[in-house]
Order: C-alpha cells, then sequence, then structure tokens
C-alpha cells in the first residue's frame, strides 16, 4: 500500500478545505484507507485507487452530515416532545421530598381518615362511594376528608407530622 500512501497529503487537504477542520479531514482519510483496504482484500483489481479514495471519502463526509442532520433533528423532535416530560434535577428532588413527606403525614393521620382521604382524592370515589366501601355515612366521609385536608395543608408549609 505504498502508492496509496503518496495520496494521503492530497486527501487530507481536500478534505481539510470541505470541512474547514484538519483533524476531521484527517478521520475522513484514515476511513476511507480502511474501507478501501477492505474492498481491496475482497475485490481483485482496483483500477483507479486515488479516485476510489476520494469517492470514498466524499460518501464519508455526506454520510457524517446525513447522520449529523438526521440527530439534531430528533433532538428538535425530543426537545418539543418532551419538554414538560423531562424535569429538572431541582424539580424531581422537589417532588420526591414532598411525597416522602405525604407519606409521612398520611401514616400520622387515624386509619379511618387515611383510608376516606385516599378513596377520594386518590382513587376518584365520590364521597357516597367512599361512605359505602367503609360502610360510613357521606357525612362522616366528608368530615374525614376535610380533617385530612387541614392535615395535609401543613404539608404545603413544610410542617413534618
Amino acid at each position: 500500500m505504498v502508492v496509496a500512501a503518496r495520496y494521503y497529503s492530497e486527501l487530507v487537504r481536500f478534505f481539510s478545505r470541505s470541512l474547514n477542520d484538519r483533524e476531521a479531514a484527517a478521520d475522513v482519510v484514515q476511513e476511507s484507507y480502511a474501507r478501501v483496504l477492505a474492498m481491496r482484500a475482497n475485490t481483485t483489481a482496483i483500477q483507479n485507487l486515488r479516485a476510489l479514495l476520494f469517492h470514498t471519502g466524499k460518501n464519508i463526509v455526506v454520510d457524517g452530515a446525513r447522520r449529523r442532520a438526521a440527530e439534531t433533528r430528533m433532538l428538535e423532535t425530543l426537545a418539543l416532545v418532551c419538554a414538560d416530560e423531562a424535569p429538572s434535577t431541582e424539580r424531581v428532588v422537589h417532588a420526591r421530598q414532598q411525597l416522602d413527606r405525604l407519606a409521612a403525614r398520611l401514616t400520622a393521620m387515624p386509619r379511618l381518615r387515611r383510608e376516606a382521604f385516599v378513596l377520594v382524592r386518590i382513587y376518584g370515589f365520590s364521597h357516597a362511594e367512599a361512605a359505602a366501601h367503609q360502610q360510613s355515612t357521606v357525612a362522616a366521609i366528608e368530615k374525614h376528608i376535610v380533617r385530612a385536608v387541614f392535615d395535609c395543608m401543613s404539608l404545603s408549609a413544610g410542617k413534618t407530622p
């Protein structure tokens, strides 16, 4: 491959002008040589080695540009789709702290109050459905919910149970 080495400088100069980056050009030329060497091992004869190296290098540059454009489009799409679904680290930590406080507050509540609150506020039962489930009255469920909400309001003030 001594003959091929003589094209190296010419290839690097050409791709340096195309890419405006000598290091990227050297990478393209190196990849071109690797691909041509692989072709040479599989085929019997290469008619014009210089032309094949240039053509292979151009294909590598085009493939790279297409890949970067596709990545950019993908990232832009993800930013639009997931903007609200990817909370910041601070928001995640804050949300986890709030959940821990809520769990502690629920644990500290009397059992019937906690169950009524969970049935109505978390599972979406109506007061009548929760009363039937707990074998209680609607008025009792309403009182449990009011007291549970007051318990949770101290949560938003940052108080612990």
